[in-house]
């Protein structure tokens, strides 16, 4: 089995890994120069695709977050309360995974009640988290008609009168940035056949209900959660209601209707400032979850700090630099030459591991970087496992080169045994364990698959390409004499 690779190849490994030292670096470079911290979301962090950013998203131990109590009341009559917490359970988990949290908790509360739920949202603050979780997020629409009796809010002498439009008629919404041009963010959503019916005949009534431009008939409105109780008290309640939605009120967006909508699709704009990427994706978060079956409120919130904290940290990241140097004088100790480009290749491979972390992105707790760590001594065990076998190659007689490929050829299936058995525990785990199970077996499982390119194409060819050069072959160098044939 000839396992060094042709130069194109060689040039698309090599291509790999600078790129994974620009994901690496670029950010903290970045950083640096512009006084920022050195973890998290900041502005402007390159590569910057519409705001998706590459860092290190850290667990709740490690970052700190939002642990949550929530009790449940007003069930649906006649219905199971073990069912309704569930269902209630699965819509906050959608709206969590939509916030793009991961290694979150969504359970129900200790003690056996069918009517409290624990949630837990690494790198959340519990300000947001209340605010997207709790809401109901009905979608409610309305045109305007005239009431000579209002004499307060926007459009003083007009009401909103609610429609038949309703929120289950919403097939999907997701948060984009503005196809038409604008510099914000907008959310676009799509209408069952029912919906898109009810919207073109209100949007074209709207388009024809009167010739100034702008008249308040002119516009079809978007609420969160108006009722029409609201809609009863409006002079009371107008300034208030006619807020945003994130500003305390429940206005999503007034526009005015350029044209009838008649294909069931629309967009939801901010107006004037227009939806940040961050508020239209909570936007849309909130219309695709569906409305909670009961009504939750906030037992306990609690904004939670690392439980490590910062010196714990800190000493970790020392132990694990320590570790890895200790790892690397054994190696160049031990093994010489081979034992310098392997520890070259495991550098190599952390980099390779770290970028996959903030590609994926990966959440990492201290579950999550035990497997990473475990992940290194199987890399490293690897290595040792080709070099031994090396040693034996040499010692039989073999050339240099020959003993290089015999090595990893005869080594690799003991390292392929092994490395796949602890990939099919991972996937086990991954599917059957949840929260830090998960978080560990998947960082795990990366970290293994990425050391066998290490071990057995990075190593392999580091080797095949210093050994072309004479000084790197003699026996003090390569830590092993040839035996006699």
């Amino acid at each position: 089995m000839q396992l060094v690779l042709s130069w194109p190849v060689r040039i698309i490994v090599v291509g790999l890994l600078l790129f994974s030292l620009f994901v690496d670096g670029a950010g903290y470079v970045y950083r640096v120069v512009n006084h920022y911290p050195m973890t998290g979301s900041v502005p402007g962090l390159p590569p910057n695709f519409g705001g998706w950013q590459l860092y290190v998203h850290k667990g709740l131990d490690l970052s700190g977050g939002t642990d949550l109590k929530l009790q449940m009341s007003g069930f649906p009559p006649g219905q199971d309360r073990q069912s309704v917490q569930q269902r209630e359970i699965d819509i906050i988990q959608r709206r969590v995974n939509a916030l793009g949290v991961s290694e979150s908790v969504v359970q129900a509360a200790n003690g056996g009640n069918h009517d409290r739920i624990e949630v837990q949202l690494p790198g959340v603050p519990a300000a947001k988290a209340q605010q997207v979780l709790g809401r109901t997020g009905k979608l409610v629409t309305t045109t305007w008609v005239a009431d000579p009796a209002v004499t307060n809010g926007p459009y003083q002498g007009y009401r909103p009168q609610i429609s038949s439009l309703s929120s289950d008629m919403l097939s999907s919404a997701f948060a984009e940035i503005d196809p038409n041009g604008g510099t914000g963010w907008v959310v676009a959503f799509n209408l069952n056949s029912a919906g898109a019916n009810i919207f073109g005949n209100l949007s074209t009534t709207a388009y024809n209900a009167c010739q100034q431009q702008g008249c308040p008939q002119q516009h079809v409105t978007e609420w969160l959660d108006l009722t029409q109780d609201d809609v009863t008290h409006w002079n009371e309640r107008a300034n208030q209601l006619y807020a945003s939605y994130d500003n305390g009120g429940k206005l999503v967006t007034d526009p005015v209707i350029q044209q009838p909508i008649t294909g069931g699709q629309g967009i939801i704009s901010g107006g004037t400032p227009p939806f940040s990427q961050a508020q239209a994706k909570d936007l849309a978060t909130l219309l695709n979850a569906g409305s909670l079956p009961a009504t939750l409120t906030t037992l306990q919130s609690t904004d939670v700090g690392a439980t490590l904290g910062a010196q714990a940290v800190r000493q970790s990241v020392a132990a694990a630099l320590l570790g890895l140097a200790i790892v690397v004088i054994f190696m160049i100790a031990f093994y010489r030459l081979p034992g310098a480009l392997a520890s070259l290749a495991l550098l190599c491979y952390a980099a390779a591991v770290i970028a996959i972390f903030k590609l994926v992105p990966v959440t990492l707790t201290l579950a999550g970087l035990t497997g990473f760590i475990l992940s290194v001594g199987m890399a490293v065990d690897a290595n040792v496992l080709i070099f031994e076998r090396y040693k034996e190659e040499m010692r039989a007689g073999r050339t240099i080169g020959a003993a290089v490929d015999a090595a990893v050829r005869r080594a690799w299936p003991a390292i392929r045994d092994s490395n796949t058995a602890t990939l099919i525990t991972s996937v086990i785990l991954i599917f059957a364990g949840t929260g830090q199970v998960q978080g560990f077996a998947i960082t795990l499982a990366i970290g293994v698959m990425v050391s066998l390119v290490s071990a057995i194409i990075i190593t392999h060819n580091l080797l095949a390409i210093v050994l072309n050069f004479g000084w790197a072959r003699g026996p003090g160098v390569l830590g092993v004499s040839r035996g006699r044939a």
